[in-house]
This record gives C-alpha cells, structure tokens and sequence, in this order.
C-alpha cells in the first residue's frame, strides 16, 4: 500500500464525493438546516405597505397646533384603509395595519386619552405635550414618521437576502416568507449506506461468545453521517466473506437512495481484509496507510458508479477518519462553507506522540479556551471528548502551554 498525506487523502474524498446536487423545496419548517444552492431573492416589498408600529392613532397634523382630532377611520391589521386622513384628522390603527395615505406620524394608544380598547371614539386628544403639534403642523421634538414603519425599509422587491452557502435558520425561514418568498433552492441532502464489516461483529443483542465482540461502528458512522446532514438509509454489517460484501456492495451500487458508501474495517494488510479484497483489483479504487494515528488504513473508490469510502475497523479509527477526511468531503458536497482552523491553549498533562505521522488526540476544549485531554484510553477517552487535538508530524510531545489546532466533534 501507497503511503500519502492526510492532506493528499482529504483531497481524494474531496473528489470522489464531488458538490453533489441541488433541489428546490418548501421554504417551511422542513427546510431548517439545509444550505442555499442559489440566491434567495426577495420576491415582495418588507414591509409590504406603511404601515403602525403601534397601536394607537395615524395623524395628519394642520398648522394651527391643535391637540384634539377627529377619527375618521379605524384600521385593525390585515384591513386596507379606503380613505385618506386630511389635515387635523386621524385615524385608529393597531399594530401592523396599513397606514392610509396622509399619515404624518402615529400616536401610542397610551399617550392619548381614548380607551385602548373597545370601539374607536369620535374624538381623540394627545395628552402629551411632546405630541402636540405646533405652528407648522408637526409634533413638538417628534421626527416625522415616527412610529411608522416604511414600505421596503427591510427589504426591497429583488434584493438578495441570503447567499449560496447560508444555513436555512427558523430566522431565515421568517425574513424569506416574510419577503414573499416560498421555495428555496438548497443542497440535496446525500443519501449514504454504512457498511461495518468483520467476521467477529455481533449484533447489540446477541451474546458475542467467546470471540465475538459487540458491533459498533455501524450505528456510530451512521450518527456522524446524520449530524453531517446526510440522510442514511441502509446501516448493514457485513461478514468477511468475500462473496456476501460483493453482492452487497453490487445491491447498494443498483440502489438508487444510495448516494454514496462508508465502510469501517477490512482495509489494513491482514488475511482476512475483506473490503481490500474485494475492491483492491477494481481500477477505480486505491487503498493507503496515511502518516496518520489512528486511522491510517484508508481505502476509496468507485464500485460501478457509487462512491465508495473504506475506514479503519476499530471504532476510535473510524471516529477520527470520518471527522478528519470525511467530514469536510461532506460538508463541501451540502454548501456548508469550509472553517478555519480554531486554535486553544494546552492545559492538561504533556502527551508524547509519535513523530512522522500527524496525530489527532481526542480532548475536551472548555470555556475558558483551553484544551486538556482526558485521563482515560480509546473509547472511554472517546466518548469524552469534545474536540481532537491535530499534533503535526514533526512534533513529538505536547507541554502545558502549547497552542495546538482544535476540530471540534
């Protein structure tokens, strides 16, 4: 086997994953979480109309000041007001309600003296002085328009709101529907088969006997895959016969709510690597041992026309290699935008690694900024972990005090 760098590999799955493609959905509720694929445009005015940013009272002011006015309308939300307020009129209107045409300013209910409630009275005072209009009509201290909300202040007709790559939010949701929007066109989601292999796995409720173990890395991938934003829709283990992975693999190729394949195990040099010898005589596939701990075994590749992406068998490989080199892969085939690096103080007990290949320890980064990496081995430490700390190649031990490179799990 070849030996090439996590970087070369990452770039590898990168390809063999491609961008994927795009569909056009409801913009509600079931888009949440889904990446732009295209600009979303404001189909609609936000606001649509002038319209109160309160309840109380639209007024047209006249020259002589007055502070008492007759209310010649009564505008609840959703209504189109049919008349115009002239000079020393107004009108009732609540929160919401289209303004009609001669609106200067609006009053809150509470600076008046009507009821808040009840039917709109015939008359309305401003009770507070900053409210009265003086000699040219407009309110004392008071800027026009207040408590108006313009047409389009939001939003314009054909302005773009959100651009390839943003994440489809419940806030997104409320400004694009609220713009008159009603599909959005996203990243399809990639529809992935997880295959764990191994003649030793057991299912979770089986006794696994004497040299069985309990199966894992199926359910585990699948959860990374989902978390990715995959849709996962076949999870098998596999045995190693030669002859049932092949005609597994021939029945997820032909599968067509298969996009791509993940499989954990069978890639190292053993004699019984059954993914290895399955695919390794395939032109379309090439199977390496990365400068990598853990998870160096890797293997990717076409079986026909399905992606194929082959992981180290012990579930701490499988975690790391899924998060290190498929993980982005994914990300970049769904429109998420790539992140930089993060970076944190080391503030646990030194580690000493091995030089000559890149290690990723798993570590729990804390609120004050600091990583430490927990006193504990493989799985337990696994399962612990919030973070793998990427130690490069030429580096031999991590101290207290260290910057070290953070990927957040």
């Amino acid at each position: 086997m070849g030996h090439v760098s996590v970087a070369e590999h990452r770039a590898a799955v990168e390809r063999l994953l491609a961008d994927g493609s795009t569909e056009t959905v409801a913009l509600d509720r079931r888009a949440a979480g889904r990446r732009l694929a295209a600009d979303l445009v404001a189909a609609d005015d936000l606001p649509r109309f002038d319209s109160s940013a309160m309840d109380g009272y639209a007024v047209h002011p006249d020259p002589s000041g007055q502070c008492r006015y007759p209310v010649v309308g009564d505008v609840p939300a959703g209504a189109a007001p049919d008349f115009a307020l002239a000079p020393g009129e107004a009108a009732r209107v609540m929160t919401g309600a289209r303004l009609p045409v001669g609106t200067a300013f609006v009053v809150p209910v509470e600076l008046t003296d009507a009821s808040p409630t009840g039917p709109a009275p015939v008359e309305v005072t401003v009770t507070t002085a900053g409210w009265t209009a003086g000699s040219t009509g407009a309110p004392a201290g008071v800027p026009p328009r207040r408590h108006v909300r313009e047409r389009g202040e939001d939003v314009r007709a054909g302005a773009v709101v959100a651009v390839p790559g943003a994440e489809v939010t419940p806030a997104l949701i409320a400004l694009g529907r609220s713009a008159g929007c009603t599909t959005v066109e996203v990243r399809r989601r990639t529809r992935l088969a997880v295959v764990a292999t191994g003649a030793e796995l057991v299912p979770a409720a089986t006794d696994p006997g004497a040299g069985g173990i309990h199966e894992s890395n199926s359910d585990m991938v699948a959860a990374l895959a989902e978390a990715a934003g995959c849709v996962v829709t076949r999870v098998e283990v596999c045995s190693d016969d030669p002859a049932q992975l092949r005609a597994l693999l021939d029945e997820l190729d032909a599968d067509p709510q298969v996009d791509v394949v993940v499989t954990t195990g069978g890639v190292s040099a053993g004699a019984y690597e059954v993914v290895r010898q399955v695919c390794s005589p395939l032109p379309t596939f090439a199977f390496v041992h990365l400068a990598m701990q853990p998870g160096g075994p890797q293997g990717l590749g076409r079986y026909g026309s399905t992606p194929v992406v082959c992981l180290p068998g012990t579930p701490v490989g499988a975690f790391v290699a899924f998060h290190v080199l498929v993980r982005p892969a994914l990300d970049r085939r769904h429109g998420v935008p790539a992140a930089g690096p993060v970076r944190a103080a080391y503030a646990g007990r030194t580690r000493h690694t091995r030089a000559g290949r890149v290690q990723f320890l798993t570590s729990v980064l804390h609120a004050d900024g600091t990583v430490t990496a927990p006193d504990a081995r493989h799985l337990t430490a696994l399962a612990a972990a919030t973070c793998l700390i990427e130690v490069p190649e030429a580096v031999d031990e991590v101290v207290a005090g260290d910057v070290v490179v953070v990927h957040p799990v």
